[in-house]
This record gives structure tokens, C-alpha cells and sequence, in this order.
């Protein structure tokens, strides 16, 4: 598959995902939000607490775990500590992993880390 076709159905998804969020009553602050090699997808804002959201489409696999590794969670760590660095706030946050398939969300991993 080309960069194109996957810049397309990526952003298919995080829409999908995006549309979710603002039905749970979250702000939609930043979508791509990117820094030098690493991006966070959505960023949201429900009351006091900022939620950065990766979306991750998953195609073969069942086990959900395999399509976040360490090395992606720290990238997506350092990115938040950027963004927060930059956009000095008070607010709590959380980081969420939303895992997509055949345009639907399949599951939602909330507030994988601890602040």
C-alpha cells in the first residue's frame, strides 16, 4: 500500500474516532497535532482533563497489545510532554488508544498511562 492510500484511510479513521469523542461531549482541540518525526492524532478536552488519542487500525491481529509497542508508547509519551511543554495548562491529562477496524472502533483503551 502507498503513503497516499494510507494517509487517506487514516484520516478516515481518526474521523470516525473524532466523531465519537465529540458525542461523548469532548472538545476536539487539535487533530495532528506534529512534531519533527511523531504525531498525535487527536487531542480533546472534557471538563479539566486534556485526552491525547491514538488511533490505531488494526487489521490481522486479534491481540490488540501488538499494535502498540514500547517504543511506539514512548514516542507517543514524548510528544504529549512537547505539546504540554508548549501549551502550558493546569489540566490533568490522559492518553487513550482507540483501535479501529473496518471503519467502526473496536475497542478503547482509556487513560493508558499515569500522568
Amino acid at each position: 500500500m502507498n503513503s497516499t492510500y494510507n494517509k487517506i484511510k487514516g484520516s478516515e479513521w481518526e474521523t470516525i474516532v473524532a466523531q465519537y469523542y465529540k458525542d461523548q461531549w469532548y472538545i476536539l482541540i487539535e487533530r495532528n497535532y506534529t512534531i519533527p518525526w511523531w504525531e498525535l492524532d487527536l487531542i480533546f478536552q472534557r471538563t479539566n482533563i486534556l485526552t491525547f488519542v491514538e488511533v490505531k487500525v488494526v487489521d490481522h491481529i486479534d491481540d490488540l497489545q501488538w499494535y502498540l509497542t514500547l517504543k511506539k508508547l514512548g514516542h507517543i509519551k514524548h510528544t504529549i510532554a512537547y505539546y504540554l511543554l508548549t501549551h502550558p495548562t493546569d489540566m490533568e491529562y490522559v492518553l487513550d488508544i482507540v483501535f479501529v477496524r473496518d471503519n467502526s472502533i473496536l475497542d478503547i483503551y482509556e487513560n493508558i498511562t499515569n500522568n
